[in-house]
């Protein structure tokens, strides 16, 4: 069964049933991004660190992955290359949601493709939505174009 099919009779909103990996070392902030993303008709699933992440990301094939940069362990810019050299992940979405805007430069020169999005902690809700709305947007653009 596909993740998806749990969903059941739920109204979809904004983020039309898309799977959302939330990794962030604080329970706070995850808890308020699966709420946010859950609430727009999200199927989320939650990570705590990097290796988690990984674990995660190749088990449920999510369509966008929220990654905090700090986190203990294997932090954020490491999994985030991970993630990226990884043939069955490479080509999930990551949006960056870190309170770290210094480490933008650091996850920009990486020699792997860049995140397709980079939020700045704290953020508004309505940004976060919008910046997921969009980012799975392309996303789908790029699959259909890739399909033709």
């Amino acid at each position: 069964m596909d993740d998806r099919e749990l969903l059941g009779d739920v109204p979809l909103g904004k983020l039309g049933g898309a799977k959302i990996l939330v990794v962030d070392d604080d329970e706070e902030i995850r808890t308020f991004l699966v709420a946010l993303f859950s609430d727009e008709g999200a199927l989320t699933f939650e990570a705590e660190d990097g290796n988690q992440a990984l674990e995660m990301a190749a088990q449920k094939r999510p369509d966008l992955i929220t990654l905090d940069l700090s986190m203990p362990g294997r932090d954020g810019i490491d999994t985030f290359t991970d993630l990226r050299q990884n043939a069955d992940t490479e080509e999930i979405a990551v949006c960056i949601i870190t309170g770290h805007p210094e480490f933008r430069k650091v996850i920009y020169d990486r020699p792997v493709a860049p995140p397709e999005g980079f939020l700045n902690k704290p953020c508004q809700p309505d940004i976060v939505v919008d910046t997921a709305r969009r980012i799975l947007g392309l996303r789908k653009r790029k699959q259909s174009r890739a399909k033709d």
